[in-house]
């Protein structure tokens, strides 16, 4: 694992939520984890979705020896139903995914029912995982990526910040909320310099080098090294004295829905934000993402899905 990504647990939010680690290293020493290796698999779960028409190597991430289907006692919260950890069998990298409601299986005739769009969704983000962890700077290193996710989190996060402060009432605060957003993700999120993310939030604000020299002037490195240094600042630029960050995650989960809590900070959270909307299988709001984010979501969700790099 590459010590320059931002790794989960360096997020803010998965510290202060739910008490994240204590639950995954639970869910992975006493669930139950499916065997792949039996008739009963193959038939009911793999060629199920092999049936669906699936981008074929999402096949090979559901076989995976590094992709686990567990079923643990206690489910997981939504935020990491898939997530990437040391498995203490073994030490390696693999990527969990929590089953509940998921994947059943009959106890007398061992046989399975699969919910196959989640599913398919579950093993889309890990892939997103398994790229991200593996092929470190590979989201970033690839402009489809860094402008497409900061576009979509721009247009997010501008519409969150106006849903609280009606900030589109001066005109020119939309561009500005935009261009901060996309800069923010782009430095914390992606990891990407000052100068390579205030090129690309440039573009996805349409704001002009004038208005960029001034908002600059204004703002500091230290306004997009962390989730609470942002809101602070977001909160002094638009004058909104109550915007704290408990207001915007809770706003966030009300708007966008309460598995997506991490994809304000972590960049595989953010990507299966988007692609779970586009698969349509309800795990967030996503009819309120489409609406928010338009064609953005289509163009970005085929993207992710059917880029199969670093699958093997």
């Amino acid at each position: 694992m590459d010590k320059d990504i931002k790794k989960i647990t360096d997020c803010l939010l998965y510290h202060k939520m739910y008490q994240y680690t204590e639950k995954i290293m639970t869910a992975i020493k006493t669930g139950t984890r499916i065997e792949k290796n039996t008739q009963e698999f193959t038939e009911d779960i793999a060629l199920v979705l092999k049936r669906t028409k699936m981008p074929a190597y999402l096949l090979r991430v559901l076989t995976s020896k590094n992709t686990v289907l567990l079923l643990p006692t206690d489910a997981l919260p939504r935020p990491v139903r898939v997530v990437c950890a040391k498995d203490p069998k073994d030490r390696k990298i693999k990527v969990f995914i929590d089953c509940t409601g998921v994947i059943t299986q009959n106890e007398s005739t061992k046989r399975y029912n699969v919910k196959e769009t989640i599913l398919l969704a579950y093993l889309i983000s890990a892939k997103t995982n398994m790229v991200y962890y593996n092929i470190p700077g590979f989201f970033s290193n690839k402009s489809a990526y860094t402008l497409g996710c900061s576009t979509i989190f721009a247009q997010l996060f501008t519409h969150l910040i106006d849903y609280i402060g009606n900030i589109s009432i001066v005109p020119e605060n939309r561009t500005k909320a935009m261009y901060y957003s996309a800069k923010y993700f782009l430095m914390n999120v992606m990891r990407l310099d000052e100068d390579k993310a205030t090129s690309i939030a440039m573009k996805v604000s349409k704001a002009t080098e004038t208005n960029v020299n001034v908002y600059d002037m204004t703002s500091s490195d230290d306004s997009f090294t962390g989730l609470d240094k942002f809101i602070t600042f977001i909160g002094t630029t638009f004058k909104m004295e109550k915007l704290s960050l408990n207001l915007v995650v809770e706003k966030w989960m009300f708007l966008y829905g309460s598995s997506t809590v991490l994809s304000l900070e972590f960049l595989p959270a953010f990507i299966s934000m988007i692609t779970d909307a586009y698969c349509g299988a309800y795990l967030n709001n996503q009819k309120s993402i489409e609406k928010i984010v338009n064609k953005n979501l289509a163009v970005f969700g085929k993207e992710v899905i059917y880029d199969n790099i670093g699958i093997k």
